[in-house]
């Protein structure tokens, strides 16, 4: 890689912001400009792209330097050698790094356009500065990173995460700091996870640190791009942020399945070559390389093997089918109650599952183990399975489950999987994740501005505890989602109000002090319902 030079900016809040240089090879010109922002330490610039250090997002500095492009590299302040107090995502913060991006834009290496870049956190930085409007700020494209800090993450359906919060800020902000000589103190980043939990609804602490909230000021081009293996933490964003900025934009929505997959994606020169550098090439040097005329929408339809296009996000022509949830016996799982999936409307006058919690079969969170030891991850949940499908069917767009339930409690929660069922015990993807969602019952009020038929916006900003034996009708936002099931295979729906790192890790949320039972009800008078956007086929 090549060596760069430290430049520091003083922002208008009186920080001091220190960002790396990169210039391409001989570089004596002016040159477009890429930049980037996280608290991950660009001090840690010689580490590999690969799982073992999965903050590594910066994507190919040396590429864009042999194609003419500077890159600059700067600590968020509060963190690596930047001054000032760690405060993630914050309006603050945005407009430290909005000054930085002013500043840069006037030096005699820099054209003067300026585009943002980075994965994760630093896509985090380009939503956030995006929303201050720098003038010198041309276009950012957003891969795979999320807008409402709420929502998307820290408090999924008005639940608190837990695994991925503790297993981010103390290594990658403590204890990586450490390593480098910096005072573990420094920057204040020890008080983000008690700040995080302090605010249990979407109050201005939090509002302040989303830029969802602002994104409809945006105007400069932007291409979003998201990942269908992040789907827990970051994919919800990258689709909102994309509806909500008003510029010239694009989405595209990438089929690496897992974590480490997104990484590597974005890692690679040849997806660069291929979706990133032609957007920079048109909005930086305008160029006229035919970029804008690819599809609004591009994305991978898992199940499938490849990409689909439409005009917009949700594709129009997707309808809803409704799937209405049985008692009746699927015969095909082990699980608390193995129940059905139908496209029949219900005619029993009483239909409805109870079980008891917590489950003292429980090991690694609902994930029990079987007599040879191996992990069980549907035998102590609910579940409502589908007949093997008659054809094949895509299902593309938002989805709703639609849960009838009653609990002994004062509150609720529900964390729901959608799966696809191959029959083939030979496939190395027997159950492939579609969809999922979660909701706290009292959080269960909806914001009516943002809410569709299809895509429920909960407001998150009161608690309505329940009245214990009565029965609520709650809607679940699932995320959005676009798969294929193929002839003979089935959907499969878990519900229960608790998750496992075996399965979702390390987007796990934290179980409370729940003690008692609930009870999905799913008859006449209760028609629980799984509502998804079908596309037509053929």
């Amino acid at each position: 890689m090549a060596e760069p030079f430290e430049i520091e900016v003083r922002t208008r809040h009186g920080e001091l912001v220190r960002a790396d240089v990169y210039l391409p090879p001989h570089g004596d010109g002016r040159y477009p400009t890429l930049f980037a922002a996280s608290p991950y330490q660009k001090a840690l610039r010689h580490l590999p792209a690969v799982w073992t250090f999965p903050f590594v997002e910066t994507g190919p500095i040396d590429f864009y330097l042999d194609r003419g492009y500077a890159y600059v590299w700067a600590d968020v302040p509060g963190s690596g050698r930047s001054e000032g107090i760690w405060d993630p995502v914050s309006r603050r913060e945005g407009e430290a790094l909005h000054d930085v991006i002013e500043w840069v834009a006037r030096q005699g290496w820099s054209t003067g356009s300026v585009g943002m870049i980075g994965q994760s956190y630093l896509c985090w930085s380009a939503w956030n500065v995006a929303r201050t409007r720098p003038p010198h700020l041309r276009t950012i494209v957003a891969y795979d990173g999320a807008t409402d800090m709420y929502r998307d993450w820290m408090y999924q359906g008005g639940i608190p995460a837990l695994m991925f919060p503790i297993v981010w800020v103390n290594p990658v902000l403590i204890l990586n700091h450490r390593e480098l000589g910096h005072d573990i103190w420094g920057g204040e980043r020890y008080r983000f996870l008690i700040n995080m939990w302090s605010h249990r609804l979407d109050d201005d602490w939090h509002r302040s640190r989303s830029p969802f909230w602002e994104l409809d000021q945006v105007d400069i081009p932007v291409l979003s791009i998201g990942v269908w293996g992040k789907r827990a933490l970051h994919l919800r964003g990258n689709f909102l942020g994309f509806e909500r900025v008003r510029g010239p934009k694009q989405l595209l929505v990438a089929h690496p399945e897992t974590w480490a997959g997104a990484q590597r994606l974005f890692a690679s020169e040849e997806f660069h070559e291929r979706e990133l550098l032609p957007w920079y090439e048109h909005h930086l040097k305008g160029i006229e390389n035919g970029v804008m005329e690819r599809p609004a929408v591009r994305f991978f339809v898992q199940g499938e093997g490849r990409y689909h296009s439409a005009p917009s996000w949700p594709p129009p022509d997707a309808g809803a089918t409704v799937f209405y949830l049985s008692g009746s016996p699927s015969g095909t799982v082990r699980s608390l109650n193995d129940g059905s999936l139908t496209e029949e409307p219900p005619t029993i006058q009483e239909d409805r599952t109870s079980w008891s919690y917590p489950d003292p079969m429980w090991v690694d969170g609902t994930t029990t183990y079987d007599e040879r030891g191996q992990p069980d991850v549907t035998a102590r949940v609910i579940t409502y399975t589908s007949p093997p499908f008659e054809r094949d069917r895509e299902f593309t767009g938002y989805g709703v489950l639609v849960l009838f339930a009653s609990t002994d409690q004062r509150d609720m929660d529900v964390m729901a999987k959608l799966n696809v069922i191959t029959p083939d015990p030979a496939s190395p993807a027997r159950v492939r994740r579609a969809t999922q969602g979660w909701l706290r019952a009292s959080h269960r009020r909806e914001d009516p501005e943002l809410t569709t038929e299809m895509r429920p916006f909960h407001s998150h900003q009161q608690e309505e505890l329940l009245e214990p034996g009565r029965v609520y009708e709650l809607r679940l936002e699932l995320l959005p989602m676009s798969f294929l099931v193929r002839a003979g295979e089935r959907l499969r729906l878990e519900l229960s109000n608790h998750d496992s790192p075996i399965t979702d890790s390390p987007s796990t949320h934290y179980y409370g002090l729940k003690v008692g039972t609930d009870t999905y009800h799913h008859d006449v008078s209760h028609p629980s319902r799984l509502i998804l956007p079908e596309r037509p086929r053929g």
